[in-house]
């Protein structure tokens, strides 16, 4: 099989590459800037936070968010805390349109209001309508003069999503600066101290340390998290080759509008895989994105077409493989030489997970309860492949032309 479709301009790509890498690079510095300024400046907050959720066994917690901030900041949150054996209503992407029946608000509840703006319309309405019902509105944002910051009844987390931005952009050349567009760079911060927030929630919980030890853990998981993810994208760009033949694949498909499918499950495709779709839905004249066996976003396989596959495990090895008989090109990215890594025609290494089990089907895993540890060793891989995900949009977009506000236009526009 070809790994190479399209003619490109070699300079455009090669600064695309570099684009890539400094945008990946940034983020994870930004991210840095982010915890820090958070864990300092608001330890009171954040310790307030850990010992009203550790005590929160008996009630039931919602969520509010939209977008990227549903699949990185909510969904993280979520699936920790079901984890734990919390009574937590897990937020579905279809929330919006088919509402789960166990999912009525009622008075005592507590409702976790993600939004980097604090202005989403939907997160507004749900947080409006509890407050009045008698739930406890807490929220997350990156503004604490917004609509959303006036309505929580508990102290606002403010997740600024831009300390120090000027002085960590200034390091890079004009003309390959880092492209993170619509919050991205709130969105991965969401990502990163949701788990961290998570496993010092664990160690309260199932160790019984204090919450001032639980601070600790979570600030010191959160910068383990960024340092494990700065090593490990030195080695997902190591091969250049791999890299470029990546951009030049999926730039054919956005100028030939040919599918991408997604294959990705779990906690892999919320904060990786996931994300990436949604950047490339926002393009102006988008792409044309597919998720692999969801029904409500899938389209068939066929010869010709991209079915770009994320598990550090393999275990998507089932999924791809039927794609792969069907003529799809495979992009495979894996933490080690498995099933995925041997049947992959563009081949990407990012480290992190470290799975023995030889399952390779990602369905039996979950019905034989498999879950993976807390942070930092199980979203390792996750949180890496996120920054690196974002780095390849931006080359995508620096190849194409796009400026943030042309995404404006692919954004949602009715909430």
């Amino acid at each position: 099989m070809l790994r190479v479709y399209v003619p490109i301009r070699e300079n455009d790509v090669e600064r695309s590459l570099h684009v890539s890498k400094n945008t990946s690079s940034y983020l994870i510095n930004q991210a840095r800037e982010n915890i820090n300024f958070l864990f300092n400046e608001q330890k009171d907050v954040i310790i307030k936070f850990l010992e009203y959720i550790s005590d929160s066994r008996d009630k039931r917690i919602h969520f509010a968010a939209r977008g990227r901030s549903l699949l990185l900041g909510a969904r993280t949150f979520a699936d920790r805390l079901t984890q734990l054996d919390f009574n937590a209503v897990y937020p579905t992407l279809e929330q919006y349109v088919v509402y789960d029946p166990n999912a009525v608000l009622e008075k005592g509840d507590v409702i976790i209001c993600f939004s980097t703006s604090g202005r989403t319309g939907k997160v507004l309405k749900k947080a409006r309508f509890g407050r009045e019902i008698g739930c406890e509105i807490i929220v997350i944002t990156g503004s604490l003069d917004s609509p959303l910051a006036k309505l929580a009844s508990f102290p606002v987390i403010y997740l600024k999503p831009d300390c120090k931005r000027e002085e960590l952009l200034s390091k890079y050349n004009e003309d390959e600066k880092p492209f993170t567009p619509l919050g991205t760079t709130s969105e991965y911060t969401q990502l990163i101290f949701s788990e961290a927030i998570c496993r010092g929630l664990m160690e309260c919980i199932l160790n019984n340390k204090d919450v001032e030890k639980g601070f600790k853990i979570s600030k010191e998981t959160a910068l383990e998290l960024l340092d494990r993810a700065k090593k490990n994208l030195s080695v997902a760009y190591s091969d250049e080759d791999e890299i470029t033949a990546l951009l030049a694949n999926f730039l054919l498909k956005y100028y030939s509008q040919q599918t991408v499918h997604f294959c990705a499950r779990g906690k892999t495709f919320n904060m990786a895989a996931g994300p990436f779709k949604m950047r490339l839905d926002q393009i102006p004249h988008a792409f044309v994105t597919s998720i692999i066996d969801f029904e409500p976003l899938n389209r068939p396989v066929r010869k010709g077409q991209i079915t770009f596959t994320v598990s550090g495990s393999g275990a998507a090895y089932s999924i791809a493989r039927i794609a792969k008989e069907m003529g799809s090109m495979i992009i495979g990215i894996t933490s080690f030489e498995n099933a995925l890594w041997e049947i992959s025609d563009i081949k990407i290494k990012v480290p992190g997970r470290k799975d023995s089990d030889n399952i390779y089907d990602w369905d039996i895993r979950q019905w034989k309860g498999w879950r993976s540890p807390f942070a930092p060793d199980g979203t390792e891989f996750e949180v890496s492949v996120a920054a690196f995900l974002d780095g390849i949009f931006a080359g995508l977009a620096t190849y194409i032309g796009i400026k943030e506000e042309d995404m404006h236009l692919g954004h949602a526009n009715i909430e």
